[in-house]
């Protein structure tokens, strides 16, 4: 059964959320405590985390940060009343999945949490497709897992779907729009700054690994091309 944590300090929206969830087959731990939720992530695995951006002891992006050492690649979802754009570019940059604005209807939140859910499961299936290497990168497509030159870097499955998108055919320019079909394969639309954020995310963590490594270039107007 797959198991989700969700983490809000307001109970009115907390408690439906938990039953909304569980009736549709999922075996939810509901926190209202950021706290108390970290505690619990470091003793237990979960397969995804909705967490609330703005909570009193830890919001969720120190929440998010905490737990990444223990699960690099764990699905997250942000919930936030905040609407403006900019924090939605420090969720995707530091690794989230989705963010979606309070309120929301229940048809969204299940049909996000399942799409997120998908993308994630398709690094579990095994095709026996080839590695994807592009120069001193490969990308292992069954695993979701990247190496530059012989060091791992560590992508989300979101990342890594967009670095394997312009890895299938160096040198060519991938708009944003087609950056986005790629990574987000379900019916969702999202910004081209959240597209803009999960590439600005890849640049720094494979400089991280490697500091010269420059790799991506921005095709001013159009979108981005990964150097072969």
């Amino acid at each position: 059964m797959t198991q989700i944590i969700i983490v809000d300090d307001e109970v009115e929206i907390l408690a439906p959320l938990e039953q909304m969830l569980t009736q549709e087959g999922y075996h939810v731990s509901a926190f209202s405590s950021s706290l108390a939720a970290q505690a619990h992530l470091q003793q237990h695995s979960v397969d995804l985390a909705i967490f609330d951006i703005k909570m009193p002891e830890m919001d969720g992006f120190s929440l998010l940060k905490s737990v990444r050492a223990k699960m690099p690649n764990l699905p997250i979802i942000f919930l936030s009343s905040k609407a403006e754009e900019q924090d939605q570019i420090i969720g995707f940059t530091l690794g989230a999945d989705d963010y979606i604005t309070k309120p929301f209807s229940k048809h969204l939140l299940l049909f996000r949490v399942a799409a997120v859910l998908r993308r994630h499961s398709v690094g579990a299936v095994t095709n026996l497709d080839a590695p994807v290497r592009a120069g001193q990168l490969t990308i292992d497509q069954d695993r979701h897992l990247v190496t530059w030159a012989t060091m791992a870097v560590d992508l989300t499955v979101t990342e890594c779907l967009l670095l394997l998108a312009m890895a299938q055919r160096p040198g060519v320019v991938k708009t944003r729009n087609q950056l986005m079909d790629a990574a987000y394969r379900e019916a969702i639309y999202v910004s081209d700054r959240t597209i803009d954020s999960h590439i600005r995310n890849i640049r720094q963590k494979l400089k991280a690994v490697d500091p010269t490594c420059d790799i991506i270039s921005t095709v001013h107007g159009l979108g981005y091309r990964l150097q072969g």
